[in-house]
């Protein structure tokens, strides 16, 4: 998928590091053709749960960035769960920042605070 997943998915505010990318979901739209496209795919999505107002949320940002920059492979997807909230209830993201990790369709495992070194063990874990 890689880098021209922004033009497959719609993500016109899609937010590239030098080697990975952030696709930024804004509709429900936009989440349900990422979503059905990731299932039958061994590729590891990351749904980066966040909200404007969340000040750990701001904080993990370049911190996320950067770890999106060293694993390419994967599929890192922000949600505001102010703007999605039905996507948010769906996972249980009731406390941010919460980092989902989706493989074929299903939930295979989660970290929830800003916690950048368990968001990179995790990502070691699950990304082959």
């Amino acid at each position: 998928m890689g880098s021209n997943i922004s033009s497959v998915y719609d993500v016109p505010s899609s937010m590239e590091s030098k080697n990975g990318l952030i696709v930024k979901i804004e509709s429900r739209r936009q989440w349900r053709l990422l979503f059905d496209s990731m299932k039958g795919s061994k590729e590891l999505l990351v749904i980066d749960f966040t909200a404007a107002w969340c000040g750990p949320c701001k904080a993990m940002e370049p911190r996320v960035k950067e770890i999106v920059s060293r694993y390419p492979e994967v599929v890192f997807a922000r949600v505001d769960v102010d703007r999605l909230m039905d996507v948010a209830e769906t996972y249980k993201a009731n406390t941010l920042p919460a980092f989902v990790f989706v493989k074929r369709g299903e939930e295979v495992d989660r970290v929830v605070g800003a916690k950048p070194d368990e968001l990179v063990n995790k990502i070691e874990k699950h990304r082959v």
